[in-house]
């Protein structure tokens, strides 16, 4: 009973040896850290470029009734529902005797916009997981033959 006590507590002091966080700069040198921190920049300027955009594009209109030409504007932006954005009149009223407010611009790529930000969200949070894993748990993840293949897979995927 004793020698089994023994035995229960050396393998729970080694657990707690192996799990505990210890800084360790030393993989960011490394491919595997290196990779994953160019991964984590480019996650966070995908879904901030995709996810913080905004555009306008302006239609000139001559009028066969008055020498004047007009601009009018339709403003659009992530998550880039293009058939949402109507025109608008300079002074909010009609250009040429045109409502155009009633016209509006063709897609609707909100679907793919989304699928963009939302992966890259996903890939950033990887990152953090993954380096948080490979600079304070080294240890635990070079002794560990399933959290080195998981972290494979997850980086194929």
């Amino acid at each position: 009973m004793v020698k089994v006590q023994v035995v229960l507590s050396t393998i729970y002091l080694l657990e707690i040896q192996m799990s505990s966080f210890q800084l360790n700069l030393n993989p960011l040198k490394e491919p595997l850290g290196f990779i994953k921190v160019l991964e984590w920049i480019a996650s966070i300027f995908a879904f901030a470029t995709c996810g913080g955009f905004k555009g306008k594009t302006e239609i000139q209109v001559s009028c066969t009734a008055g020498p004047e030409n007009k601009t009018i504007t339709a403003a659009f932006g992530y998550p880039f529902r293009l058939n949402e954005a109507s025109f608008q009149a300079p002074q909010g009223g009609n250009v040429c005797g045109v409502d155009w407010k009633n016209y509006v611009l063709i897609g609707d790529y909100s679907s793919s916009a989304q699928f963009y930000v939302t992966f890259a969200v996903f890939v950033f949070l990887y990152c953090i997981a993954a380096l948080l894993l490979y600079v304070g748990y080294t240890n635990l993840y070079r002794d560990s033959r399933k959290l080195t293949m998981t972290d494979f897979h997850f980086s194929l995927g």
